[in-house]
């Protein structure tokens, strides 16, 4: 059976980033937000404005989440702090237990009820030191362990399953997912076997769009694994991807330079699937 195969994107925003990650749409600003984990700093584009800018951070900051305050979580690597994108203050929020200068934060995402899911990764990416955590009203929860690299985030569009990405392992799980918040039955999504998976996003058909690092495109999964579309990218460290626009039908794509001199690697991308929409992006709620 042959592939829909796509090779075209088009430059979304131009700036390199050592390493792209974990794009955001919040539809009450119309900016998509992302991070440059290595540059320490939060990008964000408008594109209905024509308006782009960035936030410094202090640290390598592995994710950047809109929160329902208008604030935005970072995920540093002791932990997530609120940061008010006008003043540039920020306010620790929580302090990973195991926090020490062999970890740093990776992906996050919130769910439908607010709550913030986020992981952890070690430096030595041979290790499996890394956690998926849980924060909420009651604190940070440890809800995975044993990782090695906490990556990619979804849910299906009716909230009954959690996508989830451990890069060092060559596959995209799923559980069981409940209105409180528990996980259970953990199993196999699909395999990758082109790069690693890295981050994911899901439309609102179920369909599963998973970076491929050092795969060089995006693929979109159906509901039952199968591999249904390829996107080509023109630069191998492809890191994520995320809906965005005020109909959902641009798919963001973020990669990474990582010292190379190639100009299209640590770009950020934009493909438009056809017939395809996201769903609205969940923000945290605080």
């Amino acid at each position: 059976m042959l592939l829909p195969v796509s090779s075209v994107v088009e430059i979304f925003d131009p700036r390199r980033c050592e390493i792209g990650e974990g794009p955001h749409y919040d539809e009450r600003t119309g900016r998509v937000w992302w991070v440059d984990i290595l540059g320490c700093q939060v990008l964000w584009r408008a594109p209905a404005e024509a308006q782009a800018g960035s936030l410094p951070v202090p640290r390598q900051v592995g994710a950047v989440v809109p929160a329902s305050s208008g604030r935005l979580i970072v995920c540093l690597p002791e932990g997530p702090s609120l940061l008010d994108p006008v003043d540039g203050r920020m306010r620790s929020l929580a302090r990973y237990p195991d926090a020490s200068e062999l970890l740093r934060s990776n992906d996050a995402k919130a769910d439908a009820a607010g709550r913030l899911w986020l992981g952890t990764m070690g430096y030595d990416y041979t290790n499996r030191i890394g956690r998926l955590y849980r924060l909420d009203a009651g604190g940070l929860t440890v809800v995975l362990d044993d990782v090695g690299i906490s990556n990619g985030l979804g849910w299906s569009p009716n909230g009954e399953l959690m996508y989830y990405v451990d890069t060092t392992l060559p596959r995209v799980d799923v559980f069981d997912f409940t209105e409180d918040g528990s996980l259970a039955n953990r199993r196999v999504f699909t395999t990758v076997e082109r790069g690693k998976p890295d981050g994911l996003c899901v439309d609102s058909d179920g369909g599963v769009w998973v970076a491929l690092w050092g795969g060089g495109a995006v693929h979109r999964y159906r509901p039952d694994g199968t591999l249904d579309q390829v996107v080509e990218v023109p630069t191998p460290l492809v890191s994520s991807c995320a809906f965005a626009g005020p109909d959902y039908r641009t798919l963001i794509i973020t990669t990474a330079a990582r010292g190379s001199l190639d100009p299209a690697a640590g770009v950020t991308y934009a493909y438009y699937p056809a017939g395809v929409h996201g769903m609205r992006a969940h923000v945290f709620a605080g």
